[in-house]
């Protein structure tokens, strides 16, 4: 028997064997074909050594289901082949990228097979059968060599500084400006013809600009010493590769997950850079939104090490969903407001108790409804939801979520009379 037909041999034994054709009629098929006589033990000697000797899988009790949903089940046999004990050790036998499927539960079976080689010794081999149900994850992070790239690849064009106030003004040294997290939903895409009106991220971008140049203006009156600007509160329309929330809800957007956050990261240096030149001190604060909770927080990941060498500027490691700022007598409390807020604000007191025995106006600013309420819940706290200067999309017009108008605010403090005016800005 020359080596070529030796080859093809193995290859129809690996073609043609299954649980259904004994090693007998395929020692016979083999000889009608190929004029070459070979028993049925020599022919199964040949499968073992020359297919299941190279960990070659077998097609026999091998099936993978998908379903509608995107999960998938699989069996499947290996032939000497490692044991898995982890779930990255399950994807990768099984040639599954870690980095988009999970693996939901799995199990793996072992047993030893004993068979006749070509010299009439025994040969011994370890079966493993995988059963493993995976589905696609709908929550993907960014590696920290992915956000190094965005970021140090990024070219940041701010627009140019209208005025720098630390030089031609003092400052009242007893005012804060807060600047709650602007809920831009930058990516979000709307089309007029079915939410009455556009958006996506030129309209975004212009909003945004708006409201630094707004902020600008204000302060140029109101010159308070001090900033306040939290970041987050879905500035991001989503969160994941697939254009999903955090909780994997699907979004409509105009952009890829790459370019969103590299123009969202271009936005926030453009108003921080403004701020610092006209304001004494700036205070960064995170503000996890629920579309955005791991894009905001690379965000200001990002923003804490481009401002790290700026003396007039100051990050907190605090990176809790609920925080407070004191400024004087002033307790300011903030979070997004996605959760329960009757517990939310009865949790403030506990939390936050000595923050809490120090001040004497205290507010509770939160966003994710796109509208202002007001709420005074006779605790000695002023609850207060914020408006939202983001666009109407498909699924807030077909809920009958409409009517509030489209605004960002921004609130003045005094150390020792607490709240003095709210400024809105409109779309």
């Amino acid at each position: 028997m020359d080596k070529r037909t030796s080859l093809e041999i193995t290859q129809y034994i690996k073609d043609t064997k299954t649980p259904e054709i004994s090693w007998q009629d395929l020692a016979d098929k083999i000889e009608k074909i190929y004029n070459v006589k070979l028993d049925k033990e020599k022919v199964r000697s040949r499968y073992r050594k020359k297919i299941v000797g190279k960990k070659l899988i077998s097609n026999a009790n091998n099936f993978e289901q998908h379903y509608q949903n995107g999960e998938v089940e699989i069996n499947r046999v290996f032939f000497e082949s490692e044991k898995p004990k982890t779930d990255k050790d399950v994807l990768r036998l099984l040639g599954y990228d870690e980095n988009v499927w999970e693996v939901v539960l799995w199990s793996v079976g072992e047993w030893n097979t004993s068979m006749k080689g070509e010299d009439g010794q025994p040969i011994q081999t370890v079966n493993n059968t995988i059963k493993a149900k995976l589905r696609p994850k709908t929550q993907t992070e960014l590696t920290p060599e992915e956000v190094a790239d965005i970021f140090n690849n990024l070219i940041v064009k701010p627009k140019q500084i209208k005025q720098n106030l630390k030089k031609i003004k003092s400052f009242e040294q007893n005012r804060l400006k807060e600047l709650s997290g602007i809920e831009l939903h930058l990516g979000k895409m709307a089309w007029a013809g079915d939410t009455g009106q556009d958006y996506d991220k030129d309209i975004a971008t212009n909003r945004f600009f708006r409201i630094v140049q707004e902020i600008i203006n204000q302060q140029s009156i109101e010159q308070a010493a001090e900033c306040l600007y939290c970041v987050g509160n879905d500035f991001f329309n989503s969160d994941t590769i697939n254009a999903t929330t955090a909780k994997g809800t699907p979004q409509t957007n105009d952009l890829r997950w790459k370019k969103m956050f590299g123009i969202g990261l271009e936005l926030n240096i453009n108003l921080i850079d403004n701020l610092i030149e006209n304001f004494e001190k700036v205070h960064i604060r995170l503000q996890s939104g629920n579309h955005d909770t791991m894009s905001s927080f690379y965000l200001y990941m990002c923003l804490m090490q481009y401002y790290k060498d700026v003396k007039d500027i100051e990050f907190s490691t605090n990176y809790k969903d609920v925080q407070c700022f004191l400024w004087g007598d002033c307790g300011i409390f903030f979070t997004h407001g996605d959760s329960n807020l009757k517990r939310t604000i009865k949790s403030i007191p506990a939390e936050f108790y000595k923050e809490w025995g120090q001040t004497k106006y205290r507010e509770l600013h939160l966003g994710h409804l796109h509208k202002e309420v007001v709420v005074d819940d006779e605790s000695g706290m002023i609850t207060r939801r914020v408006g939202s200067p983001t666009g109407t999309d498909q699924w807030h017009y077909e809920e009958r979520f409409i009517g509030a108008t489209q605004k960002y605010q921004t609130f003045l403090w005094d150390k020792a009379q607490g709240l003095k005016s709210i400024q809105y800005i409109n779309f």
